[in-house]
Order: structure tokens, then sequence, then C-alpha cells
């Protein structure tokens, strides 16, 4: 935003979904992205809504969702969640530099659940494939990713050895254990029966991994341990140690100096 921000502002940058950062602006293949080619990041968005709202001298709320680490996560889609995650982190530091030096703002990081993914080690294919080139324990080396130009991202999304990300739960699908240029889901149903088989466009050489879930489940699911919160500025000593998800709503009205029974 440039000029005086307005007293108002919608910004709709897509008929759906915004593409996940790793197609909109890592890859930025036209067969993805089509007419919607200069949709924001997660950061420039946290600051024109900051450039809005401060402008209002009884104080403010403002959420910011990255909405689409669940979205990647749902159809196993591990180096598309870690990069929506990273922006994520970054627009949590537009927020961090923008409360610096005030004691007025509130900073709050949670998640509505977790997910299925998990880190397990790294997936080295530098003299192995599939399966055999995942690495546990000792057997697990440093992944080569590298940022070369600086913007906090993979250069490469797909190096030689990267991240071995592990599903808890799953439907039946093929796994190469490496990023997809494209998205694609993990599995599809079946039109005769309508249960979930694996998609024979993902990963066409891999080996089947036999799933967990219920028949007609095409992808993950959410799973029940707790999310973390964390907390800055004035009011987070609430935020501590173990919390009913409920809780977080009053200590934020509390901060805002809001009465909750009104």
């Amino acid at each position: 935003m440039r000029g005086r921000a307005p007293e108002k502002l919608l910004g709709t940058f897509h008929p759906v979904n915004l593409d996940v950062y790793l197609d909109r602006r890592h890859d930025k293949k036209p067969e993805v992205l089509g007419e919607w080619d200069d949709q924001p990041t997660l950061m420039e968005m946290t600051e024109a809504a900051l450039k809005v709202l401060e402008s209002n001298d009884d104080g403010f709320f403002l959420m910011v969702e990255g909405a689409s680490i669940d979205k990647m996560e749902h159809p196993l889609d591990g180096p598309r969640a870690v990069y929506d995650t990273i922006e994520l982190d970054q627009a949590v530091g537009v927020a961090k530099k923008w409360a610096e030096g005030r004691d007025d703002t509130l900073i709050v990081i949670t998640a509505d659940h977790n997910h299925s993914m998990s880190i397990v080690g790294t997936h080295d294919r530098r003299e192995e494939e599939g399966r055999e080139a995942n690495g546990v324990y000792g057997d697990s080396t440093y992944p080569t990713y590298s940022d070369e130009d600086g913007d906090g991202f993979p250069d490469d999304p797909n190096p030689d050895v990267q991240l071995f990300f592990g599903w808890s739960n799953h439907p039946d699908h093929t796994d190469d254990f490496q990023h997809n240029d494209v998205f694609l889901e993990p599995a599809l149903t079946d039109e005769n029966t309508g249960e979930a088989v694996d998609n024979p466009e993902r990963d066409p050489d891999a080996k089947l991994q036999i799933g967990n879930l219920p028949g007609s489940q095409t992808n993950c699911v959410h799973t029940v341990e707790d999310v973390s919160v964390f907390a800055s500025g004035p009011g987070a000593a609430r935020f501590n140690a173990v919390l009913d998800n409920t809780e977080i709503f009053f200590g934020m009205i509390d901060a805002l100096g809001v009465d909750a029974r009104d």
C-alpha cells in the first residue's frame, strides 16, 4: 500500500482459495496460476491490514491465518505445507516488527488442531530411491536445502537430501517421498465402489503405502494432540502452561480491556 491508508480495505485475489506459497511465489507455473498470477503473500496482507487498523485510536483485533498449512497436510503434501508454515512465520514477524517499542500490543500464535504430519528424518536420494532413501535416527543426515537469495524459503523444495515426512493416518497411496511439481491428490474416490483408491498419476513408480483410515477417506484427518500457544506483549502471562481452548478467548478479551459479560 502506498500513500495514506484507507479507512476500510477489502482484498479479493482469487475466486476460491489462494494458491499455496510454493505454487504462487516459487514455481509460478502459468498452468497452475492461470490469470491469478499476482496473488499477495500473507506478509503483504498482514502489513496492509495493520496500516489500515493502526489509525483506530480505540485499538483493534486482527486475525491472520495460514489456512493452507492444513489444506496441504490433508492430501499428504509435506513440502507445500512447510512453505506455507514459513510464510505464516514471516507474517508473525511482520506483526512483531510493527509492535516493536509499543506497550499496547498482544500477539498470540496458536493452531485450531493438530495434524497427521510428522518430520521423521531425512530422505537422501544420492544413493537410494524410495523408502530405502529414508534415514532415521543415526542414519538421518542434514538436509541440503539452501537459501541463496535470503528470502527465508528454500531455493529448491526438492534437493538431494530433504525432509522425510511421515503420516500417522492416511489412505492407500503411493509415495516416492519427494516434492511433486504439480499438486495432486494422493487418493481418489472409485465411482463404482465409493472407496478411496491410489491416484495413479501422483507417484506412479513408488511403492504402495497401505492405509489405516476407513475405506472412503481420500485424505488424512486431524489428530487430537494438544497444540502450542505462544504470546508476547501485555497479557501474555495468561497464555502459560496447559489451557482449555476457550481460555484463549478470555485472555484476548482481558488484554483488550473488554468485559466478556457484555
